[in-house]
């Protein structure tokens, strides 16, 4: 608009406030007048110009219209929220005006095969204040009493973080976490002196016995942001199972956490409170586990271990019958209700960079060299394909040697670990005859063997190179070599000599003990190769159990004469071979031992077997990391079946 153009210009130029007089008597003037630029004050004489600004019928009109759409509008969105929104805003206004929490122990308790409570939910209590509402006194007051009754929350740090929060005008801070009922009497009177500070209950895991459990239950924790995906329908305020049974029966176990809400004033005065929403707990889970035994478990590894300087160890129990977890351990292990209540400094450090890796379950995820203990599976697979028979006698001398099929000046030697003449089969798996498995599993002077296309068939069969499925724990497959896959992955031709390795548990195969366990399982049940689990019963709300089996992963693929042999050759073992130490039980006890060679300076400890002979209640696997001698293995197993025989009254569970 050139003429306000024009006054501005003219406003910056003026020396004098006099300079902007305007006369604006318009009674002089007419229509061509203000049409003018002569009209202007600016423009010639200040008395006789006068200024007017057109304004057209259309403008008006527009106006108008502009008037009417705007009133129009403004009804419309009145009643729009007043009328037909109003129960939805009121809604809003009401949330808007109250503190909710959650409430109830509402996650599912996990009991043992024996009735012992191993998972249970506690009411916990957290210490909330309303900084910006706190005088210094208060602040001073409330971090003397934390420093007083908690050795790990200095004076200093408490009143740092009130005053930090309070610079910030936070209305809410969380000052202590899951405090225990007892905690509570320390604030009773500061939280009754001052409306500022709350405390608020809460559902907290807790796990009895601790260390006992833990590589079979797991734990809770809170959800962090990359897990959102994995737990739909959880916030980041929520717990969840993170290993074990907790994890990954979850969805059983979870249950409704209940809602419970206060009402309050602009000024924070309660002025209502109800439950919004009943909890509902969780289902309520029995394992397979028994506590005792578990325990006993535990204590027998745990003392070899302390007693040879060891790192690391496994034991896994079975029920060959059906294929329950009667017991299993993975030492080291940790206190799940650390992780629950969340993790000191200190305590970080020695769960996450601790070389013994205690959160790592060597039942299941440990994947080792099996040494010997592999020999009863290439018994019944030479047994099988009428490679040779149990009673063919093949003579030892400690070793053999074989010529290089490039160039037969070059000669490999396959040592036996002793020698132990001739021998048949029975007797070869009870002295644990590495000559003799050599010769049955890649063949030996004009003696043609199994071959490793054959060995690979047969472990599959005995669950091995592929996962079991066990119910509650992330699992290795293990591995079973084969000329493929060293091509693909050492990008290497097979020679007799991997076959060799193969056929005494030695080079590249590895198994878990879960997998070794299984698998001698067959032999004692005579047939079957069953998938193990470890929850029993899942029990609804109304108290009605869900009775959980193991499925039957093969069965029938060994005759039962062969079958017989090997458990001969088991029990003579335990009688005059290799594991003759647990001959002193008072129950007859069949069972093979094995060294396997590893990247360190000494061989990992195995022991398999199974007992009673004739009916066995149970089969059990041993593994010490870098145990050297597979007697110490041996000692482990003893001193759990002595317990077992002595303790263990056998009934339904």
């Amino acid at each position: 608009m050139p003429i306000f153009n024009k006054i501005l210009k003219n406003f910056r130029r003026s020396n004098k406030p006099s300079d902007l007089l305007v006369n604006l008597d318009h009674k002089d003037m007419g229509p061509e007048d203000i049409l003018s630029d002569a009209a202007s004050p600016f423009f010639g004489d200040a008395k006789e110009k006068k200024l007017e600004i057109p304004v057209s019928s259309l403008s008006i009109n527009l106006l108008f219209v502009f008037v009417i759409a705007g009133l129009i509008f403004l009804t419309g969105y009145s009643f729009y929220i007043g009328v037909l929104n109003l129960d939805k805003y009121k809604k809003i206004s009401d949330q808007n005006a109250q503190q909710t929490y959650k409430i109830g122990t509402n996650r599912g308790d996990i009991y043992s095969a024996d009735g012992y409570p191993v998972a249970v939910s506690v009411s916990a209590f957290n210490i909330e204040v309303n900084p910006s509402k706190l005088e210094n006194s208060d602040m001073e007051k409330l971090a003397g009493i934390v420093s007083e009754n908690f050795a790990n929350q200095p004076y200093d740090y408490i009143y740092e973080k009130l005053v930090s929060a309070k610079s910030r005008n936070l209305g809410s801070l969380i000052l202590l976490k899951n405090l225990k009922e007892t905690d509570i009497a320390y604030f009773s009177e500061i939280i009754e002196a001052n409306t500022a500070i709350s405390l608020n209950e809460h559902a907290l895991r807790f796990y009895p016995e601790g260390n006992i459990f833990s590589h079979i239950v797991g734990y809770t924790s809170y959800i962090n942001p990359e897990e959102l995906d994995e737990f739909p329908g959880y916030s980041l305020a929520d717990t969840a199972g993170k290993k074990g049974v907790e994890y990954y029966f979850e969805k059983y176990l979870k249950g409704v956490q209940g809602l419970f809400a206060k009402f309050v004033t602009a000024k924070g005065e309660v002025i209502q409170e109800r439950v919004l929403r009943e909890a509902q707990k969780g289902s309520a889970l029995e394992l397979t586990v028994n506590y005792e035994l578990q325990k006993a478990a535990r204590g027998a590894l745990a003392k070899a271990i302390s007693e040879n300087n060891l790192s690391a160890g496994a034991v896994v129990i079975l029920d060959p019958n059906t294929g329950k977890v009667l017991s299993l351990i993975s030492l080291p292990d940790y206190d799940p209700n650390a992780f629950v209540r969340g993790l000191t400094g200190k305590e970080a450090d020695m769960y996450f960079n601790d070389p013994g890796n205690p959160l790592f379950n060597r039942t299941t995820l440990g994947e080792y060299a099996t040494g010997s203990v592999i020999k009863p599976l290439i018994a019944a697979a030479a047994l099988e394909e009428y490679i040779i028979s149990p009673n063919r006698y093949i003579f030892t001398n400690g070793f053999i040697e074989v010529p290089s099929v490039y160039d037969s000046s070059v000669v490999y030697r396959f040592n036996d670990w002793k020698n132990h003449g001739a021998v048949d089969m029975r007797e070869a798996i009870a002295v644990s005859s590495n000559v003799y498995f050599y010769t049955i599993g890649g063949g030996f002077e004009g003696f043609v063997g199994l071959g490793i296309e054959k060995i690979t068939k047969w472990l599959n069969k005995f669950g091995w190179g592929e996962k079991l499925g066990i119910d509650f724990a992330s699992e290795s497959a293990g591995r079973v070599p084969d000329p493929e896959w060293k091509e693909k992955v050492k990008n290497e031709g097979w020679f007799i000599g991997d076959t060799y390795n193969t056929s005494i548990g030695q080079g590249d195969i590895l198994a878990t003990p879960l997998q070794v366990a299984s698998a001698i399982s067959v032999f004692a049940n005579k047939s079957v190769l069953y998938r193990p689990y470890v929850v029993k019963r899942i029990y609804t709300q109304d108290g009605v159990a869900h009775e959980l089996e193991g499925d039957i992963i093969n069965r029938n693929f060994i005759s039962s004469a062969n079958i017989n042999v090997v458990r001969e050759g088991m029990r003579e073992a335990v009688i005059t071979g290799s594991s003759r130490f647990l001959s002193q039980l008072p129950v007859a006890v069949a069972g093979k031992t094995g060294t396997a060679q590893t990247s360190g300076q000494k061989d990992n400890a195995w022991f398999a077997g199974f007992a009673p002979y004739e009916n066995p209640e149970l089969a059990i696997v041993v593994v010490l990391e870098e145990g050297e001698s597979s007697g110490r293995a041996v000692r482990v197993a003893y001193d759990i079946l002595d317990w077992y025989f002595k303790n263990f009254t056998r009934k339904e569970q």
